[in-house]
């Protein structure tokens, strides 16, 4: 189980880090308007290394109280 939590763990902030790298590649940007390009992908990097930081340290936690 606990190695489970870790490798989800790591896939999750994986997946956190390749959504800021899309965010920062395709938007963020100011277009000829003046208007800031957002996306989806920002709120989704936040959430997504939440929960991978979380479930890395529980993965810890769990395996020294062992």
């Amino acid at each position: 189980m606990k190695n489970r939590l870790l490798s989800l763990g790591l896939i999750t902030l994986v997946l956190a880090f390749l959504s800021w790298l899309a965010e920062t590649l395709f938007y963020g940007d100011i277009n000829a308007e003046g208007m800031l390009q957002e996306s989806f992908f920002l709120p989704l990097t936040f959430i997504l290394a939440l929960i991978g930081v979380v479930l890395v340290t529980v993965s810890i936690i769990l395996k020294r109280r062992r």
